[in-house]
C-alpha cells in the first residue's frame, strides 16, 4: 500500500494517523514532494487528534495559529521538483560529490543512485520508506556502500569449542580491503567501497545476532533460509547481504570453506576446525564475491588460473594475492585489477611471466628461453597438456589463461536480482580449505 493510500484509509477509517514530515518542508507531511490536498487533509486529521506534529507553532494549544503557521509553511516551502524521483528535492542535491546534510547531499540531481551502488540516494540520505535508517549506519550517496548482516553459531562442534562470530580483527581487515579497493566514486573521488559488516557490534549495527542450537552442518539453502527468516529483518531485503557462519554445510564430513549464490544476495562461511582472523576474512570476501557475480576465475569459472591475481581463485582465497609477480600469494587481501597478460598454455613464455618479469612457471630451476606447452592452472605442480595432475587441475587442456578486472565487474544490481526477488539464483559450491593439496584428508 502507499503512503497516500494508506493516508487516505487512515482518514476514512478514522484510524489513528502520524506525520512522517519531510525535512525540506514543514507542511510536506506526507513527504512526497508535493504540497497538495492531502498534506492538508493529514494535517486535520492530526490536528482533529491534538497530535504534536499539528502543533505548527510549537505553544502545546491546538487553536487557529496552527493552521496560520501550517498555511504559512505550506506557501513558503521551497522548490520541492525532484528530477530523478529518488524523494530528494533537486535543491539539496548539490551536485559536487560532499555530503554535508539532508539539504546538501552532494548527489546528482538528475541520478538518483549516484554513487552507482544500486542504493537510491533518498534511502541512503533519508532511510528507507519501511524504516531502514542506513544514513545512521554509515551509508553514503556520494561514495559506494555494501552491506552485510553476519549471524553465528557458537558452542561445540565434532567435540571442539567454537565460536563463529566475526572478530573486530576480520572486519576491519575486510573494511580495508574494500575501502582501498578499485570501484570507482563519482565526482573524482577515491577508488572503494564502504563495506559495512552488521555482526551486532553495536553503534548502529545491532542486527546481527548469534544463532541459536549447535548444527553439525547447515543445509544450503533449505535450512538456511529457514534460518534468515528467522533472524533476519525483511526491511533489509533489497540492501543487505545475508551470511551465516557455521562449522559446515550440507554434511558432517564437507570441509568447504563456503558456498554462495552468484548474483544474489546469500552466502555461507564454514571455517570448521581452521578459524581465524586470516581465514575467515579472506572466505567472506571471496563468498561475497560470488553475490557481487565473480567467478573463480572472475568472469569465467576457471579456476586455478596463474595470471588472475584475486581472493576469487583458490590459488589465492586463502595465500592471499601476488604482489611480487611470482604467482605465489603474499597475503594481501584483495580482488583482481586486471593487470596481467594472457598466458597462453600452449605457447608458454618464460621470459614475460605474467607482467613482463621473468617467471620458472615448471620449477626447473631456469627461466627457459625457449616457449613450450605446459598445464599451468593447478593446485600444485603443472603437468603437460592433456593430463589433469590426478585432479590437481581445474581442467587437462592447454587453452590461453587471462586476467579479470574484478573491481569494474561488479554487480551493482545484483540485489534487485537475488533470488529473494525472481527465480532459482546460480550457486557456487566453494570445495576449498586452506592448506587443500591434492589428495589431501579434508579437515
Amino acid at each position: 500500500m502507499t503512503r497516500l493510500r494508506a493516508l487516505v484509509f487512515a482518514l476514512i477509517s478514522g484510524c489513528s494517523v502520524s506525520a512522517m514530515g519531510s525535512p525540506y518542508c514543514a507542511a510536506d507531511l506526507v513527504a512526497d514532494n508535493e504540497l497538495d490536498f492531502f498534506d492538508v487533509t493529514y494535517f486535520v486529521g492530526l490536528y482533529a487528534e491534538e497530535d504534536p506534529a499539528a502543533d505548527f507553532d510549537g505553544n502545546g494549544v491546538f487553536d487557529f495559529f496552527d493552521l496560520s503557521s501550517f498555511l504559512d509553511a505550506f506557501s513558503s516551502c521551497p522548490d520541492l521538483t525532484d528530477s530523478d524521483g529518488d524523494r530528494i528535492p533537486d535543491f539539496a542535491e548539490t551536485d559536487d560529490g560532499v555530503y554535508l546534510s539532508q539539504t546538501q547531499t552532494g548527489s546528482d540531481p538528475f541520478n538518483a543512485d549516484t554513487d552507482g551502488d544500486g542504493i537510491d540516494d533518498g534511502d541512503e540520505v533519508l532511510g528507507t520508506e519501511q524504516g531502514l535508517d542506513l544514513r545512521s549506519m554509515g551509508a553514503s550517496p556520494v561514495f559506494k556502500d555494501i552491506f552485510v548482516e553476519c549471524d553465528w553459531f557458537a558452542g561445540t562442534f565434532q567435540g571442539r569449542q567454537e565460536n563463529y562470530r566475526p572478530t573486530p580483527a576480520v572486519a576491519e581487515r575486510v573494511r580495508l580491503a574494500f575501502k582501498y579497493g578499485g570501484a570507482e566514486n563519482p565526482y573524482g573521488a577515491d577508488d572503494g567501497v564502504n563495506i559495512h559488516l552488521d555482526y551486532g557490534q553495536g553503534f548502529g549495527s545491532t542486527g546481527g545476532n548469534q544463532i541459536p542450537g549447535e548444527p553439525v552442518f547447515v543445509q544450503f539453502d533449505s535450512e538456511f533460509n529457514q534460518y534468515k527468516a528467522e533472524h533476519f529483518d525483511p526491511r533489509r531485503k533489497g540492501y543487505f547481504h545475508y551470511a551465516i557462519f557455521a562449522n559446515r554445510y550440507n554434511s558432517s564430513t564437507n570441509g568447504s570453506s563456503g558456498f554462495a549464490e552468484v548474483n544474489g544476495d546469500d552466502f555461507i562461511v564454514t571455517m570448521v576446525n581452521y578459524n581465524n582472523t586470516n581465514n575467515m576474512s579472506n572466505t567472506i570476501m571471496h563468498e561475497l564475491g560470488h553475490n557481487l557475480g565473480l567467478l573463480h576465475g572472475g568472469h569465467q569459472n576457471r579456476n586455478y588460473k596463474i595470471n588472475y591475481n584475486s581472493v576469487m581463485n583458490y590459488r589465492f582465497q586463502f595465500a592471499g594475492v601476488d604482489v611480487n609477480e611470482d604467482t605465489f600469494g603474499d597475503g594481501v587481501l584483495d580482488y583482481s585489477f586486471g593487470w596481467n597478460h594472457d598466458v597462453n598454455e600452449g605457447f608458454v613464455d618464460e621470459t614475460i611471466g605474467v607482467l613482463g618479469g621473468p617467471i620458472d612457471f615448471n620449477f626447473n630451476g631456469q627461466i627457459d628461453i625457449a616457449p613450450y606447452s605446459m598445464n599451468l592452472n593447478c593446485s600444485g605442480s603443472p603437468v603437460p597438456c592433456g593430463q589433469d595432475g590426478n585432479g590437481s587441475c581445474y581442467d587437462s587442456v592447454c587453452t590461453s589463461l587471462s586476467d579479470s578486472d574484478d573491481w569494474a565487474n561488479i554487480n551493482w544490481a545484483r540485489l534487485s536480482q537475488s533470488v529473494d526477488r525472481v527465480g532459482s539464483a546460480e550457486v557456487v559450491e566453494c570445495t576449498n580449505w586452506p592448506g587443500k593439496v591434492l589428495g589431501a584428508v579434508e579437515p
